[in-house]
């Protein structure tokens, strides 16, 4: 058997993982290279990698006080092919890894004694379904893990929620130590119904949601705060098939105090209980983490593509905007709808300058099916006809802010009209 060569990432040149100059070798590591990114206290190193990087890497070191950040923008498909894949992983205490990309990235087997960041993505595959070891895990407006493929977070993990984000657990996998923070909606998700749950969570607020697998089969009736007798609350679940679930370790934001909860169920179909002061829609439409498409939405990434490249302002954000107002990553601030992106001719990188009967699908594809699942038909029914956007009672009606018996398309093409309809409004 050959042993596969290792290559250390030296950064002579640049941080360009891609430059053959920047590597011990002089030349860029191939399929049977061990990849090594370490520095050391005094010298610290860092590789980025801004466009795809098709060889996959059977192992990837990330050792003491290096760090390696994936900003590669290369598809808007979540389904296509990643821009970078690792077979197997390690990062040392003081290393770093950085996805900052929702194009796919694929991780392998690992052990994180270090940090792996997540931002802005939902399509960090671990080929494992697993994260091992003892380091910390940010998430970042981003979801980890699906409703058919939870993660197992090993009981001597940190994990961060922060932004809006979500991860789903599987088994009785659900991290040491869950940081949410307090002033965004972040959520976990559990997929068995253990009796007890040992996870420490910390900074629990009216914001942090905590739900069940709507696939495990188990479907939570009623749930409850209670306080321990050193300040920290415990949450019971009780299930409909008589069984309960306990989180017994609930610390909770500084001036919080717990109060009766809702169980909802949301349009992926998991069972959020969450607070009874946060708003209905807000609980039952889109969780934090779902609002993500698979576009790259920063065009500040290269190697860009996709359906949103350079126009990077189509997810909405649930944290600091209000309805109707959208989130634009570039420049980090909300939007008003006359500035949302959507030319209605085929892309997204633009803004609606007339109405268009026939390609509103593609406001569907580009914007909307972020928000409302299972509207599809009914939007769809809206864009097939020239003299209405609707009869009294479908699903898009007060897409047209009103009357929809003279939804005339040619006389209401008002722009901010449009979005404050249909950003009003849930499908239900």
């Amino acid at each position: 058997m050959v042993q596969n060569a290792t290559d250390y990432f030296t950064g002579q040149t640049s941080t360009d993982f891609l430059d053959p100059t920047n590597w011990e070798s002089g030349q860029l590591p191939t399929d049977y290279h061990e990849v090594n990114i370490t520095g050391t206290e005094s010298a610290p190193v860092t590789a980025v990698i801004g466009s795809a990087y098709t060889t996959e890497v059977p192992s990837l070191t990330i050792g003491d006080y290096g760090t390696l950040k994936i900003t590669a923008c290369d598809t808007s498909s979540a389904t296509a092919a990643p821009v970078f894949t690792a077979a197997a992983l390690q990062i040392f205490d003081t290393g770093s890894l950085i996805v900052d990309t929702s194009s796919p990235v694929q991780l392998g087997i690992n052990q994180i004694s270090g940090t792996l960041t997540i931002d802005d993505s939902s399509n960090v595959t671990l080929t494992t379904q697993s994260l091992s070891g003892d380091g910390t895990i940010n998430l970042n407006h981003s979801t980890l893990g699906t409703e058919s493929a939870g993660v197992v977070l090993d009981n001597l993990m940190t994990v961060n929620l922060t932004g809006g984000s979500t991860v789903y657990t599987q088994g009785n996998g659900t991290g040491g130590v869950v940081n949410f923070d307090p002033s965004t909606q972040n959520m976990i998700v559990f997929d068995q119904s253990y009796s007890t749950v040992n996870t420490v969570f910390n900074n629990v607020s009216e914001n942090s949601e905590f739900a069940i697998n709507g696939s495990s089969g188990i479907v939570p009736v009623s749930a409850s705060y209670s306080e321990n007798s050193n300040g920290s609350y415990t949450l019971t679940i009780d299930t409909s098939n008589n069984q309960t679930i306990t989180l017994g370790n609930i610390n909770v934001e500084s001036g919080y105090t717990p109060g009766s909860l809702t169980v909802t169920e949301d349009k992926a179909g998991d069972y959020v209980i969450a607070d009874s002061n946060l708003s209905s829609s807000t609980v039952s439409g889109w969780p934090p983490g779902h609002d993500h498409s698979s576009s790259c939405d920063d065009n500040t990434n290269t190697g860009g593509g996709g359906c949103n490249n350079g126009g990077g302002d189509h997810h909405h954000h649930h944290d600091g905007c209000t309805t109707p107002t959208w989130w634009d990553h570039h420049s980090g601030s909300c939007h008003t709808p006359s500035t949302l992106p959507w030319k209605g001719h085929g892309d997204c990188s633009g803004h609606q300058t007339s109405c268009d009967t026939h390609n509103d699908n593609n406001f569907w594809d580009c914007v909307a099916k972020d928000h409302y699942s299972g509207c599809k038909s009914d939007w769809s029914n809206w864009a097939n006809t020239t003299t209405s956007k609707g009869g009294c009672g479908t699903q898009i009606e007060h897409w047209h802010a009103g009357g929809c018996a003279t939804a005339a398309l040619p006389s209401d093409c008002n722009q901010q009209i449009h979005w404050t309809g249909a950003f009003t409004h849930s499908c239900g």
